[in-house]
């Protein structure tokens, strides 16, 4: 199987949760941000795709949808995954179109579009993260570079 850096992730699982869960978030390893799915809508709130700070524990996030989506109650299927790739796998991987399919089967306009923004600020965040991970912004070097 095809992986970047060693771990496998249960790609049957993932799309399994892609499909059934009603909210779920998604951790990536390079940038703390979540991506953040609540597939739920009514007459006041269409579907969601977010980036969203992290949290410290469930219940608080049901506290942040509580806050930024009152109007749909507790979600019924909530679920979390770490995603240990890259963005680019997201999408290579058929993820990412799971994801666009979930959210645009709602019937909402837009939908697509708010995916694809959400996948542009991700790799934005991803390029940065490597860049700083690069350049030593927020990192310390284990060995000093000689001088010439």
């Amino acid at each position: 199987m095809y992986t970047e850096n060693g771990l496998l992730v249960d790609l049957p699982d993932i799309e399994e949760t892609v499909r059934t869960a009603d909210v779920f978030a998604v951790s990536f390893r390079l940038f703390p941000e979540r991506l953040l799915i609540d597939t739920r809508h009514d007459g006041r709130e269409i579907p969601m795709v977010a980036i969203v700070d992290p949290v410290t524990s469930v219940q608080e996030r049901f506290f942040w949808l509580g806050q930024h989506r009152p109007s749909l109650g507790m979600p019924k299927n909530f679920m979390f995954f770490y995603w240990p790739h890259s963005i680019g796998y997201l999408g290579e991987s058929g993820v990412w179109a799971k994801i666009i399919d979930r959210v645009t089967g709602s019937g909402f306009s837009g939908a697509g579009e708010t995916c694809e923004e959400a996948l542009r600020d991700l790799v934005a965040r991803e390029h940065k993260a490597t860049l700083e991970a690069i350049h030593g912004a927020q990192y310390q070097t284990l060995w000093s570079a000689r001088e010439a």
